[in-house]
């Protein structure tokens, strides 16, 4: 689904930035048959050609298709005048609903682009409150305009000539999402902001005393003792996390399904070869609903390139569920990690995809 709501994203950006309406019906016809064409043809090779599955190609004969058509329908003005009879409740209730119809170009695309992001979250919880947010970024700023209107309208005249450029930047913005989104790549954008996390959701016993200063997630999670937890391996024994004191320790929160964990996997094997020596481990969480059932194939059985060579998951993996990701402190996302010093400290956490040669640095030197 990624590749299609990312189109879907790109196509909405290209709207508000004024590039969709260029492009004219017959031309996007043409291209979008053409990239059908190429995605059959390449639904007939196994695997990858330069990254690209058909349902890249498919996704994006979307935007060709549709988007010369639709850009055009939503450019459209409609005027309703006198709705509702005398100003009231009920006139008032009945603009609401004609402005956002007539707005559909405004507020369309951004409400399209939260509910394909919100289609890929893990829970209904987390769609809803993309959504929540959303409502709120719409509404809050009505309420308040309708406290001071007359104040509004003084300033609208004024910003009025820079609603354009407002336009575009959102645009632009949907165009980064919907690339990253495209490219399954999202996490890349909540690594980096990873720093907006609120230390008192960061691990458990990181909650700072009354009367003194909140630390940073970094700085807290480095006084933090990492819960003794015990697991469940594949093969049924039990792990407890403080039997593995003496080492440096990586837990990485990961499932089968987790596109981002998979491209994770390779270095992770590639930090066991390299450290187990020098007193290191990789503990593999992996937080499949359907448990060993999946989760054993795929440890047994599936490929990855390491350095050049084929290797499996040779490191230790057990079963995790929620009431161990809470004693981490919850996860926000897939894949996390949690690296965990000899003394059992939390050292550092990550959230989203890891920047490989960073977590390389951290292990080499804290080992």
């Amino acid at each position: 689904l990624a590749p299609i709501a990312g189109a879907l994203i790109v196509l909405f950006g290209l709207h508000l930035v004024g590039w969709l309406v260029k492009i004219s019906i017959r031309v996007g016809l043409v291209v979008g048959a053409v990239l059908v064409l190429a995605g059959l043809a390449l639904s007939l090779r196994p695997g990858v050609v330069g990254g690209l599955k058909a349902v890249h190609l498919y996704a994006v004969a979307v935007i060709f298709l549709i988007g010369p058509v639709l850009t055009r329908w939503l450019n459209r003005d409609i005027h309703f005048r006198k709705l509702g009879g005398q100003p009231g409740p009920v006139s008032g209730f009945l603009m609401g609903f004609a402005f956002a119809f007539g707005w559909t170009p405004c507020i369309g695309p951004i409400l399209a682009a939260v509910l394909a992001v919100a289609a890929t979250r893990e829970t209904i919880g987390q769609g809803v409150f993309l959504l929540a947010c959303y409502s709120a970024g719409l509404a809050i700023p009505f309420l308040i305009t309708a406290l001071g209107i007359g104040s509004f309208l003084k300033f609208y005249q004024q910003f009025r000539r820079h609603l354009h450029t407002v336009e575009v930047f959102s645009g632009v913005l949907l165009l980064l999402i919907g690339g990253l989104v495209f490219a399954n790549r999202l996490t890349w954008l909540s690594n980096k902001l990873s720093f907006l996390n609120n230390p008192l959701n960061a691990i458990e016993g990181t909650l700072t005393p009354a009367g003194k200063s909140e630390q940073t997630t970094e700085t807290a999670a480095k006084q933090a003792t990492a819960p003794d937890v015990t697991f469940q391996d594949l093969q049924g024994n039990k792990v407890s996390l403080s039997s593995m004191r003496g080492k440096m320790v990586l837990v990485n929160f990961w499932a089968t399904w987790c596109e981002p964990c998979r491209v994770e996997i390779p270095w992770m094997i590639d930090f066991q070869n390299k450290y187990a020596s020098k007193g290191f481990t990789m503990l593999g969480v992996a937080m499949d609903d359907d448990g060993k059932k999946v989760v054993d194939p795929f440890v047994q059985k599936t490929q990855f390139d390491v350095d050049g060579h084929s290797e499996t998951m040779d490191y230790p993996i057990v079963l995790g569920n929620d009431d161990i990701a809470t004693k981490f402190g919850g996860l926000i996302g897939l894949p996390t990690s949690v690296l965990i010093s000899r003394d059992g400290k939390v050292i550092k956490r990550y959230i989203g995809l890891v920047n490989q040669k960073e977590l390389e640095k951290e292990i080499e030197s804290k080992l």
